[in-house]
């Protein structure tokens, strides 16, 4: 039986690789509307719902009419309609893969067509990966847009694509971070808050270290909410042996920004997009570094992060000390991918 799967997989593997092969590219043609591959469409990730309250932010800024959403969650059950020359953007999150033909985090269907033209905007890779497959390098050849520059957030992305070929592509960081310059983030208090809120990754267990955070932040904190932005994240968090001291806030982002309304409030924890959305409130913020998304974001633009596997050694002296947010976003970059949408009329 094993043998069979392995037997099919390989045959399907061919036959998406030939039938890539067999497609010819369209040109892109744009006329101020686009059309959206929404991450936050279907996502079990709250996460999801952030980074695409600021990209849709960013096309209402730019006068881009979203003609429709296509979900990268689940198979989109109706494509009829989709024209292949039209730009067809990628909101966010780490979902760029190395293996293409059969990527973690975008269910896709595998009509050539409905992803011709894609335009990245603000893309991460899924995960540390070495090499690519045959398929995956024919994908972005052929299905990234020849006439928009793209854009990735991250240095590590941009050199996986550059490495195959994609020359067309910047490092503009997060669209989540767009709008943490050097003056905002002059605002952003580098004390100590009285009441913090922390987030947990139930994706990523590390029962030790978490809980050791959260001890921590129950003996430094007048007041420790805790935001549930994964769908299992509560679940895992039934785990812990101090939960009847945490303020649980309820699994909705209304909920996590009332809370973010408060002043004189900190936010630390494992949730990249939390945190980021926390800055963008001017809260004092400590990422906690889980994965090579907030790794690289913390490399390339100074992104306040502290990595898990340290936590005993140094978040108490991080907490007590003054934390300046010094982030350094790519403006240049970001206004260069931008103004490509401008001017709408126009084939680009």
């Amino acid at each position: 039986m094993n043998k069979l799967l392995k037997i099919h997989k390989i045959f399907l593997y061919l036959y998406r690789y030939m039938r890539l092969l067999m497609y010819k590219s369209k040109q892109t043609k744009y006329d101020g509307k686009i059309i959206v591959y929404d991450t936050s469409l279907n996502s079990d990730n709250l996460g999801d719902e952030i980074i695409n309250y600021y990209c849709n932010s960013i096309f209402k800024e730019l006068g881009v009419q979203v003609e429709r959403r296509l979900p990268t969650h689940t198979k989109p059950k109706m494509i009829d309609g989709v024209s292949a020359t039209a730009p067809k953007v990628i909101t966010g999150t780490n979902i760029l893969s190395s293996k293409m033909e059969s990527p973690i985090l975008w269910d896709r269907v595998f009509e050539n067509s409905v992803v011709d033209n894609i335009v990245l905007m603000g893309n991460g890779w899924e995960s540390y990966s070495q090499n690519e497959t045959m398929y995956t390098r024919k994908f972005y050849s052929k299905m990234l847009s020849k006439k928009f520059t793209h854009s990735v957030r991250d240095s590590y992305s941009q050199k996986k694509l550059k490495r195959m070929g994609v020359e067309n592509v910047i490092n503009t960081a997060c669209p989540t971070t767009w709008n943490l310059t050097k003056e905002f983030c002059k605002q952003i208090p580098t004390k100590k808050g009285k009441k913090v809120i922390t987030t947990i990754t139930d994706y990523s267990k590390d029962m030790e270290n978490d809980w050791y955070m959260l001890d921590i932040l129950l003996s430094l904190y007048d007041e420790v909410y805790i935001w549930i932005q994964g769908e299992k994240d509560y679940e895992y968090l039934e785990k812990y042996h101090n939960l009847n001291k945490l303020r649980i806030v309820d699994r909705n982002l209304e909920s996590y920004n009332q809370i973010l309304g408060q002043e004189n409030l900190d936010y630390v924890g494992t949730r990249l997009h939390a945190g980021i959305h926390a800055l963008n409130y001017k809260h004092r913020t400590l990422i906690v570094s889980i994965d090579n998304r907030a790794r690289e974001m913390g490399n390339d633009i100074n992104l306040p992060i502290i990595e898990r596997k340290n936590l005993k050694e140094e978040l108490r002296d991080r907490l007590i000390n003054p934390i300046k947010a010094e982030i350094t976003i790519p403006i240049k970059n970001i206004e260069l991918w931008k103004k490509q949408f401008k001017e709408a009329s126009k084939d680009v």
